[in-house]
């Protein structure tokens, strides 16, 4: 039998919207959602926003995404190409996403950019911030995909289940190999503990595939330091973290997140639910 997940961990990738513009990060998000649709059969929709006032070159969007849609083709892969234009490029690219029944964004963070704030922010922060589905904001630091090594920091004021679950079917895709830090003596009021993590792992490992470690972290009194030292002493291409939602659908985004998304030699991706 099939051990079933926990709704808080369940996600769903039939129908990833993937944002795009020029770039390697646009490319490593791309492929994160290729790795999905490989095994998960999934639909990828490749979208680009031409900007009516701005964008004179606006070919290469174009091409950005007709691209995608070849390179899905050549792997068996369905992209659907969509270009939109409007003359307010974040609004128009949250409207798509919360109409169109999407199960999960995939959308790479611009340089300089993590999650400032709202109003002046790059197009990414804005949709992590106002997008009805899962979000998962790629910071691009490394050359390395598919990912070897996924470290997953567990505390709650970095992490949710939500961003969990990402990181272990991110590792089901991937092939990668799991480190679980237990990060948990830093939270003052904890929710859940994470307790499905500690009480079920034959049952992830039956889920997720093997290669996952739990190990005890802490390695400093102060949660960035920790997670830092830990994720480059495991030699991580990628750090999970995770936002959830508040009550007005709203997310906050403390400053050790905001710096862990900056640093470090690996890719770190934010993941709201």
């Amino acid at each position: 039998m099939m051990f079933e997940i926990p709704r808080p961990y369940l996600l769903k990738f039939d129908r990833i919207a993937v944002p795009m513009a020029d770039g390697r990060s646009s490319r490593r998000v791309l492929h994160i959602a290729f790795a999905f649709a490989s095994v998960m059969g999934s639909e990828i929709t490749a979208i680009t926003v031409r900007d009516q006032a701005k964008d004179i070159m606006w070919t290469n969007k174009i091409t950005v995404v007709t691209n995608a849609y070849k390179e899905g083709l050549s792997q068996s892969i369905k992209v659907v190409p969509k270009i939109l234009t409007s003359s307010d490029v974040k609004s128009a690219l949250v409207e798509e996403l919360n109409r169109h029944s999407y199960d999960i964004v995939i959308i790479a963070s611009e340089k300089r950019s993590i999650i400032t704030r709202i109003t002046s922010g790059p197009v990414s922060n804005y949709v992590i911030k106002r997008s009805n589905i899962p979000t998962a904001l790629v910071s691009v630091k490394t050359q390395t995909f598919p990912y070897r090594t996924i470290y997953i920091p567990l505390s709650e004021s970095v992490n949710t289940r939500g961003s969990v679950a990402f990181g272990l079917f991110l590792k089901k895709v991937t092939g990668a190999k799991v480190i679980f830090s237990d990060l948990r003596a830093f939270d003052q009021n904890p929710t859940h503990k994470f307790s499905y993590v500690f009480d079920y792992m034959n049952e992830i490992i039956e889920n997720f595939g093997g290669d996952i470690t739990v190990r005890k972290g802490g390695t400093s009194s102060d949660l960035k330091e920790s997670i830092l030292s830990e994720a480059s002493n495991s030699d991580a291409d990628a750090l999970i973290l995770g936002v959830r939602s508040g009550q007005n659908g709203k997310i906050r985004v403390n400053s050790e997140i905001k710096d862990l998304m900056k640093t470090g030699e690996f890719d770190s991706i934010l993941f709201k639910k």
